[in-house]
């Protein structure tokens, strides 16, 4: 086993971080960067293709009751905790994990997740056992302030919604320079000039304007380094210096009800947005995602190079779900 030097950073978001890590953080898989300027609710009705409801800004962006453009599209929600909260700390899982649990890359793809898998995560962050290494996370409140028959209800509704392709994976050297705009999104920056993309994952909306109004029926796209789709795919299937990444999610990836010998569920991979992916990861490596649901992956992530996880990354999120 290696030997690792606890570090503490302190960095862009202005939060300290002490983890063991042989590396920094990539910033830009926690949301670091330039600051874009928020869209201000001037009274006007708000409309999206596809949907026959307007919204004014306050109400899309209002954390206890979001708005939901296209309610045809999935089942009924439980009142709360997903279409609704409660004040003060207990968010709307909509806000964040839209509608159709799809999320976006800041946030989290929870669609077709088993409730087994969803409830241990709940507990790690109500106990603390998980958190970002960057920054600070609603997950802890809002797990404190949910009732055993709230996160019941939530969790079997996004394990019942169908995961489907939400992110497109696209190879280039070239990005659009980006900016962070309200709730931690990452969009394009205007007038566009683009920018070397080096190791980095920009993942940014198809439609800015849609992704901006929480549409839940508007995906990203993700650039990722050249080469790095081949990289990761000869990595997943001959780690060499790690467990194979199918001996607990399976062949296809598409996780298991328990990993080998354990009985800690496994989640599917498949599909999910790549930034998300490398910065759990990252949490791993850093050890800001401990506790008995992260015992797998914590020895693994430690020996994964930043470049060996954006490649893995790719090359799990290119996946037809």
């Amino acid at each position: 086993m290696r030997s690792f030097v606890g570090i503490a950073l302190l960095i862009g978001l202005g939060v300290g971080v002490l983890f063991a890590a042989q590396f920094p953080p990539p910033r830009w898989a926690y949301g670091d960067g330039e600051r874009g300027r928020s869209l201000a609710d001037n009274g006007k009705a708000w409309r999206v293709i596809g949907s026959t409801r307007s919204f004014r800004l306050t109400q899309v962006n209002d954390s206890w009751a979001p708005a939901d453009w296209h309610p045809n599209d999935h089942p009924p929600m439980p009142e709360i905790p997903v279409a609704k909260g409660r004040k003060p700390e207990l968010r709307a899982c909509a806000w964040c994990h839209l509608p159709n649990g799809l999320g976006h890359p800041q946030s989290g793809n929870l669609a077709g997740l088993s409730v087994d898998y969803m409830t241990r995560q709940l507990a790690d962050f109500k106990t603390g056992a998980r958190h970002p290494s960057v920054g600070i996370t609603i997950m802890t409140n809002i797990s404190r302030a949910l009732t055993p028959q709230e996160s019941d209800a939530a969790l079997r509704y996004f394990s019942r919604l169908r995961q489907r392709p939400w992110v497109k994976v696209v190879e280039t050297d070239m990005v659009p320079k980006t900016v962070i705009v309200e709730g931690g999104l990452r969009i394009n920056r205007e007038p566009q000039e683009l920018e070397p993309l080096g190791d980095r994952i920009i993942e940014v909306p198809i439609d800015t304007e849609r992704s901006r109004l929480n549409d839940s029926r508007a995906s990203f796209i993700a650039y990722v380094p050249k080469g790095s789709i081949a990289h990761g795919k000869s990595f997943v299937a001959n780690p060499k210096k790690v467990v194979s990444c199918t001996e607990c999610h399976g062949k296809e990836l598409r996780g298991a009800a328990h990993a080998p010998q354990s009985t800690l569920p496994v989640p599917s991979l498949r599909g999910r947005s790549p930034t998300y992916l490398v910065r759990q990861l990252y949490d791993f490596h850093s050890g800001a995602r401990s506790g008995p649901g992260a015992e797998l992956m914590k020895p693994v992530a430690l020996q994964l190079t930043l470049r060996e996880m954006t490649d893995v990354a790719a090359y799990i999120a290119s996946l037809v779900p």
